[in-house]
């Protein structure tokens, strides 16, 4: 288990070579490690411990990230109710998209997903909100 993790992370990095301009040099440790919070616990104690063991330098800062649900429902592959945000994307426009991921989903908690939520959410302040604001500042 834990060769297997060391193997994964530090080998992308071309470790056991650290030599200065290395990738291993440049981008190891994290500057910021992104996990989800169901496995917070294994990053933020276990990991930590293992890289000591190694006397490797641990990441400098652990964020763990909520859960995207898709109408109250944690997002499965098996349940099958994973968004595509390529689909979003093409459905809503890259704008869009950002926006409603930036405005409805708090970044380290749980954000819900449905299309009836995402349009509301443009239609109340992309579209009525600011659109009306720049209607009376341009006119």
């Amino acid at each position: 288990w834990l060769s297997w993790l060391l193997a994964n992370y530090l080998s992308a990095l071309g470790y056991p070579n650290m030599d200065p301009g290395s990738k291993f040099d440049k981008y190891w440790p994290a500057s910021l490690h992104v996990v989800g919070k169901d496995i917070l616990r294994f990053h933020a104690v276990y990991w930590p411990a293992f890289l000591m063991a190694a006397d490797l330098p641990l990441p400098r800062r652990v964020f763990a990230h909520g859960w995207w649900t898709i109408d109250g429902e944690k997002m499965s592959k098996s349940v099958g109710n994973v968004i595509d945000p390529l689909d979003l994307v093409g459905k809503y426009g890259v704008d869009v998209t950002r926006f409603f991921l930036m405005a409805d989903v708090p970044f380290g908690s749980d954000g819900d997903f449905s299309h009836e939520r995402m349009l509301y959410r443009v239609n109340a302040n992309l579209s009525n909100g600011l659109g009306n604001l720049c209607q009376r500042v341009i006119t």
